[in-house]
């Protein structure tokens, strides 16, 4: 069988045919960074952080979904909106993404499409080596037919590679944090409507929801349910810990000490605990004492939320996709989580950003225009009139 390792994954273009708003016509958007030494110019450097701004109503959450829809095609389970049918219209993902197949390097452009028997937008060569450097083109059409997904006729064996490569890893639970132990692509999506609350007091030594490898994961929130609870992530991972009998398991250490240092970075007495292993349960320790997770804050909560589900969730090549992102988030802690989103990207060159918003300040914190180490920064508006 060959074997498949995915080095490189970079989302560089999104087209969208009679889609949600996206009626009147085809609509590209090209997901790369801009020159910041000339702002008139642009690179077709893929972005690693990138913004869609847009009024309610105008196709943000349309671009995110159609995403997360092409990856759920993939899921063991249909997952997404092309899957369960809302969808009918076609939608093409372009990837820059190198291989390492049977032990030899392969750099490519990789479509993947639903919609059409064949690609929606056909690369020509100009566009292979604009979007990718490249003259190799994988292709990868999926369907929905029944509980199953099949593949479309214009797929060619490069897109049955992968095709197999992610089947073989369906349902693999992780076993390290940041994606190591995993190199199969994914997305994690944060929609507008996630709730953050606590949990029903049900604690217990349970797997989590999604915990097993699935190319499209949806996190719409942390609670009620014990299963779908930043808890019950924690007390799973406390519990590995203590399994573990050879060698110590360090995930909850490694997670409480990223997402300790970037949500109380200005509260130097406050961090969550290990949980308790004979209560199941996490407490957060602070200069008044000690209180359980459900007493932090909307703003902490909604962080630790998105982060400790990325770096749990996450594999060595994921995109994050957050739908309005300013969601229980003042100015302060929309500073903060922007500020632990850049350190996760920097640290982790394989993980990609995007998100959306209808609130102008962001660009102010965005910096659009502003170089800043380890990231490549884009943005597409998609109604001008919002200015």
């Amino acid at each position: 069988m060959t074997d498949l390792t995915i080095a490189e994954w970079k989302l560089v273009r999104v087209t969208l045919d009679e889609l949600g708003p996206f009626r009147q016509g085809r609509q590209t958007f090209d997901l790369v960074g801009a020159d910041t030494d000339d702002p008139k110019s642009t690179t077709t450097d893929a972005a690693n952080m990138y913004m869609i701004l847009a009024v309610n109503g105008f196709g943000k959450t349309t671009v995110l979904e159609a995403i997360f829809g092409l990856y759920g095609l993939l899921n063991t389970e249909g997952t997404g909106k092309f899957a369960e049918g809302v969808y009918k219209g076609s939608a093409q993902l372009d990837i820059r993404t190198t291989w390492i197949i049977d032990g030899q390097a392969q750099t490519m452009m990789l479509s993947l499409w639903t919609g059409s028997e064949e690609p929606l937008d056909p690369l020509s060569q100009v566009d292979l080596e604009k979007l990718g450097n490249t003259t190799t083109w994988a292709k990868l059409g999926l369907t929905r037919n029944g509980s199953a997904s099949t593949r479309l006729g214009g797929t060619n064996d490069l897109g049955i590679l992968l095709h197999q490569a992610i089947q073989g890893s369906l349902g693999t639970p992780p076993t390290e944090l940041f994606g190591i132990s995993q190199n199969m692509p994914s997305v994690l999506y944060f929609p507008a409507d996630r709730r953050v609350v606590a949990p029903n007091r049900h604690e217990a030594v349970t797997r989590p929801d999604n915990w097993g490898y699935q190319p499209a994961v949806y996190f719409s929130s942390d609670g009620p349910e014990w299963g779908k609870s930043i808890d019950n992530v924690l007390v799973w991972l406390e519990w590995l810990a203590a399994k573990e009998t050879d060698r110590r398991d360090h995930r909850v250490d490694d997670l409480l000490e990223f997402v300790n240092g970037l949500v109380f970075q200005d509260s130097p007495d406050k961090a969550i605990q290990r949980p308790h292993r004979e209560e199941l349960r996490s407490y957060v320790k602070t200069r008044h004492g000690s209180h359980p997770l459900s007493g932090l804050s909307h703003g902490e909560r909604a962080m630790l939320h998105i982060l400790a589900r990325t770096l749990t969730h996450m594999t060595a090549n994921t995109i994050v996709l957050i739908d309005e992102i300013e969601i229980h988030l003042h100015t302060r802690w929309l500073s903060r989580m922007f500020e632990a989103l850049k350190k996760l990207l920097r640290d982790y060159p394989a993980v990609s950003l995007v998100f959306t918003t209808h609130n102008l300040d962001l660009i102010e914190l965005y910096r659009f225009e502003t170089k800043e180490p380890g990231l490549v920064k884009g943005g597409y508006l998609i109604e001008t009139d919002i200015l």
